[in-house]
């Protein structure tokens, strides 16, 4: 492990932009939990909740570049945090209601909403699950509409799971063991994807990852930079909270 580097910091401003809409988020789940009654209304509910997302993206923006390290950064702490609202949402409606799910359903849930959307990839991060969510969701609206031999009541349940079954992969990814330290690894790089330089590209190269310690002993990663047009070179940090995961292996 390299010795004390200097890290990244997130803004004062960056930092209550995140607790404030953080709030904002948890606010409007716990009241979209208080109305679900059917399968429709949780429907309903979470295409509020995803839709959130465009708010919480035009706030950032007004102050942060959404191509920018903090820009980004804002967006994903708010994006974990609306997927784990919903997560929550989605499997109280389910534990309350007990209602029995359509093997049937569920099956063709499967196949027909599979196709076209992108696979998650091992560690996904917050914004391709949103993507995915959003996605399902559209495509599930012909389905109800086509029957297929069923009620819509029982198509709706079907996509309650459906939905709640990709949450529960995310969420696991940020709470197992040793899991969640390479996925914290893996968005890493999914914010190198999205930084774009001054000069107007939108591709960095990761020339150097290096695992380096902070003056308390804590430990984080260093990412090299270069502008695969410009050949301008910085260097961004990320916290490992889960990196001593590692140790207890």
């Amino acid at each position: 492990m390299s010795q004390a580097s200097e890290k990244t910091e997130l803004s004062a401003q960056a930092r209550k932009l995140i607790e404030q809409h953080a709030q904002a988020i948890d606010r409007a789940v716990d009241e979209a939990s208080r109305k679900l009654s059917s399968p429709a209304s949780v429907l309903s509910a979470a295409c509020g909740v995803l839709n959130l997302r465009a708010r919480d993206v035009g706030a950032a923006g007004e102050h942060f570049s959404v191509h920018e390290y903090q820009g980004i950064e804002i967006i994903d702490a708010l994006d974990e945090r609306r997927l784990r609202g919903l997560r929550a949402l989605l499997a109280g409606y389910v534990e309350r209601a007990r209602r029995k799910l359509d093997p049937a359903a569920a099956a063709l849930l499967a196949e027909k909403l599979t196709p076209g959307v992108k696979e998650l990839p091992q560690y996904p991060v917050g914004y391709m699950v949103h993507y995915m969510l959003v996605s399902a969701l559209r495509a599930f609206e012909p389905l109800v509409e086509e029957g297929h031999g069923f009620e819509p009541a029982a198509l709706e349940l079907a996509m309650v799971h459906h939905l709640l079954a990709i949450l529960d992969r995310y969420v696991q990814t940020r709470e197992k063991p040793v899991v969640r330290h390479f996925s914290d690894v893996a968005r890493e790089y999914a914010v190198v994807h999205r930084l774009k330089c001054p000069c107007g590209a939108e591709k960095y190269d990761v020339k150097l990852q290096a695992l380096c310690q902070g003056p308390s002993g804590e430990p984080f990663d260093r990412l090299d930079l270069q502008c695969k047009d410009c050949g301008a070179q910085r260097s961004i940090t990320f916290d490992l909270p889960h990196f001593r995961d590692m140790l207890q292996m």
